[in-house]
């Protein structure tokens, strides 16, 4: 299993209008529409609600949840060398969770970005 989103910039936000491109986005109860449609815009799934979901919804464990974040989808892409995992040579990306598995800090190649 690998858990992936196709998230746009209104994930994580309020609802609200949003941009999408060239489209105009209404989000309502974390679902975006193109704007005055019925026309799903894009994903509000956040990785830390997918990796919640996997837990809650669909009884993984907490390592197999993890796994399909981050080692299984960069195998997938063939990048498993450099991401995915935490170890020398490789891309240094961390998200620190409360034990709620919500998201308290973030760092990006090394650098705290949150």
């Amino acid at each position: 299993m690998a858990l992936i989103t196709d998230a746009m910039g209104a994930a994580g936000a309020a609802d609200g209008s949003y941009r999408l491109g060239s489209l105009d986005v209404t989000v309502t109860d974390g679902v975006a529409h193109v704007a005055g449609t019925d026309t799903i815009a894009g994903s509000t799934l956040t990785q830390d609600v997918a990796l919640r979901n996997a837990i809650s919804l669909a009884g993984r464990t907490l390592p197999e949840a993890v796994a399909a974040l981050t080692s299984v989808p960069a195998a997938a892409l063939g990048l498993g060398d450099r991401l995915g995992r935490l170890a020398p040579g490789s891309a240094a990306d961390l998200v620190a969770l409360s034990p709620a598995l919500e998201v308290q800090r973030v760092w990006g190649g090394g650098h705290e970005l949150r």
